[in-house]
């Protein structure tokens, strides 16, 4: 902090960051404030600075820098108002850049910096410097490039954001610890030369009315700043973890939803027919409810809680008939949110936001019927709050032991600044969005609450399920670049599961029309991420295959993959042309290019007999239309990323397929150095060392499992569990016997198979429970022993000739 009340940031070791020239800035009544003196103090703990700034306005604002680790600065701040009469608070930023003599640098070059930016339900990872625009040269040849022109940027993040240099190998974040009442964004924009011109650190202050005299305590933030942005990110929500200590489901959470088999012809016997079958099916493998979405409503609108026609026997006694079943009922509600036909729109308008005119103000227009204009209920109102209880509290006796809250954003509506109490933080902010979660918890004690759209920071009117995704759709009807989106959406969410709550992925469908290859995706998606999984197809017409999918990927585990390749890139190499290569001609080299980021997700996993890696490959690429070739993708990725050796090699198989590759890095080689089409078989392309090097066409997943060669028969994967292992138990070689065995820990009916790597030993038998069975050789030299399990645990052994 220099004389002038500026913060200056700067970090030893990396030279090409640097924020420099920060300070407040205050809105009140639609007027920026300029700050007229400051003056500093070091507090007698912590080692910290406090900053005090006098506004104009009767504002003054206090700052204190504290330290947080080892390279981190926490920020503490409170805004007090000392003016004659009632004031309103606009905008409050915690630091900017908006003065003279400000400078900003995330490295040295911006086109070498990434960012994350994310919000509740998006994420992603964008470059500082957009693509530059060729234009052409004036006077030059036709076609021949211009001068680079770059287009400006504006970047804006929820909570929290990430800036990774990857020339220097660097990360900054800065993070907000505290959403109580605002909700803290951090900006950005560069200019045309790929210069930041600004960044600011900040929130829309939900125009509160301030009373003079009062002192206000701010959000808090803290900047962290470190070689890895994924480390950066489990550490920034460690400490939002520890400062809220949020309430976390111990166990998986499974769950089934109703919308995409059904929306609203949704009925109380169709819930029924499909509980029975998840009793039967999916509650061995963990699922504990079933929700009736959107349509058990009367008039199927959003805001009414009494049931329908097509639910005729109520609630209570649907969640009677789910007990017995060893299941629990849910329902989906948009609690905060009034149809225009709902009766409390025109019996109680006062408990609505109004417009200007003090009508109902117009939030929205109802996509599905009966459509209608949505309003936003007042959670600053009494009366709109004792409304919410006992309509809550009414499902909590009916038997409703799941939640799910959806379109909860409009509590943070720009349109509820006009709201009843003008010292509760609502348009923009969320406070009165925690008053309403927090009347929901009360009235539903014990159940389990979905958050989607809500405040996403753990805090008063905690959520523990979190929604992190835009809706996945049903399989077949969505485009792969919304998908490809959407998981890198995912992928930036991921470290909050079982931080701040389990995160879900949106419904989990896997059924028709969509292919197989999509059904898999979604799966391993769902899977990898380790939170809720909310399974959303027809159950009762559900096809074998996918079935098999669907049971593959329960229960979750109790870990999130890394998505490794956020920030530094997977690489794809290119394949050579089809026909040339048949031809046996010298192809052309193909440029390398970079995968989008999100693609590749890694897991490690460790039990008491082993443990191993999972590592996930998404390729999204289709053909530019029917006359054109499939696309073949091709991911580089170093061993490294994913914690392997560098120097050793490793077993690989691939869960969807059972296809097992040996070892690997591996290249086929033919004789005289031939190289065709077919050598793409094999799945692994690469032998560079220290390198994993695989090709398949796309759109489709390959989930590898990755493990230490043994010198005996060991365990490759499985077919039964994505983790391709960790459904077994007690697996051990003994070397007396020559005999590998082990527990298969599955409902009984399953059918699946143990694949084994022999080692160069020849099998000379199999047994399941005692009985003989009959293995058989798979790819790479594998051999799979067929498991069909028989109770919740199933003995199998492989013995080997000595």
């Amino acid at each position: 902090m220099d004389s002038s009340g500026f913060v200056h940031l700067r970090c030893p070791g990396w030279e090409g960051f640097s924020l420099a020239g920060l300070a407040p800035a205050v809105w009140l009544e639609g007027i920026r404030r300029r700050v007229l003196r400051w003056q500093a103090a070091t507090p007698a703990a912590a080692g910290g600075v406090t900053a005090e700034y006098e506004l104009e306005g009767g504002a003054r604002f206090r700052l204190q820098a504290l330290p947080a680790g080892c390279c981190g600065v926490q920020w503490r701040s409170q805004l007090s108002y000392t003016g004659r009469t009632e004031a309103v608070l606009n905008r409050v930023e915690l630091l900017q850049t908006d003065q003279a003599g400000s400078s900003i640098r995330f490295g040295s070059r911006p086109g070498q910096v990434r960012v994350l930016v994310q919000g509740a339900y998006h994420g992603d990872v964008v470059a500082l410097q957009e693509s530059p625009k060729i234009t052409a040269a004036s006077g030059s040849e036709p076609g021949s490039p211009g001068p680079q022109t770059l287009k400006p940027r504006q970047l804006a993040s929820t909570h929290f954001a990430v800036f990774y240099d990857r020339g220097e190998k660097k990360a900054f974040l800065a993070g907000y610890e505290t959403s109580e009442r605002w909700n803290g964004q951090i900006e950005l924009r560069t200019g045309a030369e790929g210069n930041v011109e600004r960044w600011a650190l900040g929130f829309d202050g939900g125009d509160l009315l301030l009373i003079p005299g009062e002192t206000v305590e701010l959000e808090d933030a803290v900047l962290l700043v470190g070689p890895d942005p994924h480390v950066l990110m489990e550490s920034y929500g460690d400490l939002v973890r520890a400062r809220h200590r949020p309430e976390i489901p111990p166990g998986p959470v499974v769950s089934w939803c109703s919308w995409y088999p059904y929306r609203l012809g949704v009925t109380e016997d169709r819930i029924l027919g499909t509980a029975r079958i998840a009793a039967e099916r999916l509650a061995p493998l963990g699922m504990k409810i079933i929700e009736a979405d959107l349509g058990w409503e009367k008039g199927q609108l959003p805001s009414v809680f009494e049931e329908n026609e097509q639910f005729s026997r109520g609630l209570a006694w649907l969640a009677g008939e789910l007990k017995g079943l060893g299941l629990e009922l849910g329902v989906w509600k948009a609690p905060f949110a009034v149809s225009e036909f709902d009766p409390v729109a025109r019996e109680h308008p006062e408990w609505l936001i109004l417009d200007e005119q003090g009508k109902p103000a117009e939030a929205w227009t109802w996509f599905w019927q009966p459509h209608g204009k949505i309003f936003i209920l007042d959670l600053t109102h009494p009366g709109a709050q004792e409304y919410l209880r006992e309509k809550v509290r009414a499902l909590h006796r009916k038997g409703v032991r799941y939640f799910k809250g959806d379109f909860l954003g409009f509590a943070c509506h720009a349109l509820a600044k006009r709201r009843f109490d003008r010292r509760m933080v609502a348009g923009s902010g969320v406070e009165a969005a925690r008053r309403g979660a927090r009347i929901l918890r009360e009235e539903l004690p014990g159940a389990l609450l979905l958050n989607c759209g809500g405040p996403e920071l753990p805090g008063t009117g905690q959520w523990p399920l979190l929604y992190t995704c835009n809706d996945t759709g049903n399989t077949g009807c969505i485009t792969w670049d919304f998908q490809r989106a959407n998981l890198r959406s995912m992928a930036c969410h991921l470290f909050k599961n079982r931080r701040w709550g389990l995160i879900q992925t949106s419904c989990l469908c896997v059924g028709l029309p969509g292919t197989l290859d999509e059904a898999r995706m979604r799966a391993t998606a769902a899977f990898l991420s380790g939170g809720q999984i909310d399974v959303g197809d027809t159950l009762q017409s559900l096809p074998e295959e996918r079935w098999q999918v669907l049971e593959a990927t329960l229960p979750p585990p109790d870990a999130s993959a890394r998505a490794v390749d956020l920030f530094e890139p997977a690489y794809d190499p290119g394949n050579a042309d089809y026909v040339a290569v048949c031809k046996g001609e010298k192809a052309n080299a193909t440029e390398v290019r970079e995968h989008p980021p999100g693609c590749v997700w890694h897991l490690h996993f460790k039990r008491d007999w082993d443990e191993w890696d999972l590592v996930a490959f998404f390729a999204f690429d289709t053909a530019g239309g029917s006359s054109q070739p499939p696309k073949i993708a091709r991911f580089a990725l170093p061993f490294e990323r994913v914690g392997l050796c560098p120097s050793e090699k490793y077993w690989a198989y691939e869960f969807w397929s059972g296809q097992f590759l040996g070892l690997i890095p591996s290249k086929r080689v033919n004789p005289k150095g031939y190289v065709h089409p077919g050598d793409h078989q094999d799945l692994s392309v690469g032998g560079e060392p220290g390198w994993l090097d695989i090709t398949f066409a796309g759109p489709g997943v390959k989930l590898l499992c990755l493990r230490r060669p043994r010198p005996h028969p060991w365990v490759a994967g499985t077919s039964f569990h994505q983790s391709c292992g960790a459904e077994l138990e007690d697996v051990r070689w003994n070397l007396e016997t020559r005999v590998l065995s082990g527990v298969a820990v599955r409902p009984a009916g399953h059918q699946g198979y143990v694949a084994i790597s022999a080692s160069g030993m020849a099998m000379r038998g199999a047994e399941v429970d005692g009985q003989p069975v009959t293995a058989r050789r798979g790819s790479g030299g594998a051999w799979l022993v067929p498991v069909t399990t028989t109770a919740s645990a199933t003995r199998w052994r492989a013995m080997f000739e000595s």
